[in-house]
């Protein structure tokens, strides 16, 4: 594939048609089912998330509307070098900054292996096989104090920590052609790019079921899962972002998605459950039902019912308190959703959340208050 500044492209607000070929055509090399037609472009052009400018009002609107969003200038900076990212002052705190004992889990079309940091870094400059690694887990680690993610978990109701249904801040380490099938995941997620791009195709995962996509999470795939643009353009959920050095986006939990890597990416990752996509993420989990769900007993933790108490103690709490901090946690727009929701469960007596314990829970708690 020829060098090309695709970070260049990944800032810019509107994308030409020749772009968006040269984009896609890029992840095509990788991936031959994510090749255009012409006729495509157009449709193709008003299904991209384009980037914005960070505010939290627009975050909290795209949680309650169950949308993705990407921010230009979301708030993680680092603390090291005055501030200033460059990739080889990064390279050296990911080196330093994890045990000696510490082993990434390196996956390539073939295999998955463990390798250790250091190793895994060389590899990933040098450039000479595709591999990705998703699930390196940095909390509490000196890396985690040299950076300053704090902007992803000041909303969140997950509990910080790398347990399924905690909010796992992970590094995310794939060279170009490291390709993510189909797949979704039980939080709604966020991901940082500090170095390279990526292309995202997002869809609903019971949307996707319908018109023949697959879900490597859902359904049994022996080899790639089942995917076809016509169909995934067809789909009134489809979308896809095309993520770049200092973006920032977010996802909600009812997206599966499909990523190829098209520059070398140096990343992080993380879950969360946010006031005013809780209502939605909970309608979610009473379809889908999250893998690391266990039955709730007093004092466990891993369970849904342990985040619907966790979530409607955080809103009693706001009850008391102010304006600006029940605006922080997104009070005002998880009533509006809430609101929203109850219209449609009298309009509708067959609503599909009807009797579901953990939803009806929340719903009946949060609008008492």
């Amino acid at each position: 594939m020829e060098h090309f500044d695709y970070g260049s492209l990944s800032a810019k607000s509107h994308l030409a048609a020749l772009e968006i070929d040269r984009v896609w055509k890029s992840a095509a090399c990788f991936d031959r089912t994510l090749r255009i037609e012409a006729r495509s472009f157009v449709r193709l052009a008003e299904k991209r998330v384009r980037p914005t400018t960070f505010a939290r009002s627009k975050l909290f609107d795209k949680m309650a509307s169950n949308e993705p969003i990407l921010f230009s200038n979301f708030a993680i900076r680092p603390y090291f070098n005055h501030g200033r990212l460059s990739t080889d002052g990064l390279l050296r705190e990911l080196r330093a900054g994890f045990p000696n004992s510490t082993r990434a889990r390196v996956r390539t079309s073939e295999s998955v292996n463990y390798a250790p940091i250091p190793i895994v870094l060389d590899r990933w400059r040098k450039a000479r096989s595709r591999f990705g690694v998703t699930d390196l887990h940095y909390i509490g680690t000196r890396f985690d104090r040299r950076i300053d993610t704090s902007g992803l978990n000041d909303f969140n109701l997950l509990p910080r920590g790398t347990d399924g249904y905690e909010s796992q801040d992970s590094l995310v380490i794939s060279t170009a052609g490291g390709f993510t099938d189909s797949h979704s995941d039980d939080h709604s997620g966020s991901n940082h790019s500090f170095v390279g791009t990526k292309l995202w195709l997002l869809w609903d995962t019971l949307e996707g079921f319908e018109h023949g996509l697959e879900d490597v999470e859902r359904c049994a795939v022996y080899n790639r899962a089942a995917f076809d643009m016509d169909a995934f353009l067809a789909m009134k959920s489809s979308c896809w972002i095309f993520i770049g050095p200092g973006q920032t986006m977010f996802i909600p939990a009812n997206l599966t998605h499909k990523v190829v890597t098209l520059e070398q990416y140096l990343g992080l990752g993380s879950f969360h459950a946010g006031l005013p996509g809780l209502p939605n993420l909970l309608s979610h989990w009473a379809k889908l039902s999250p893998s690391w769900a266990a039955p709730f007993q007093p004092g466990r933790r891993g369970s849904v019912e342990f985040l619907v108490r966790r979530a409607v103690r955080r809103v009693r709490e706001l009850k008391t308190q102010s304006r600006t901090e029940q605006y922080r946690w997104g009070l005002p727009y998880m009533r509006k959703v809430l609101r929203r929701m109850l219209i449609d469960r009298v309009q509708d007596p067959r609503w599909t959340e009807v009797g579901h314990a953990n939803f009806n829970n929340f719903v009946i708690a949060a609008s008492q208050i």
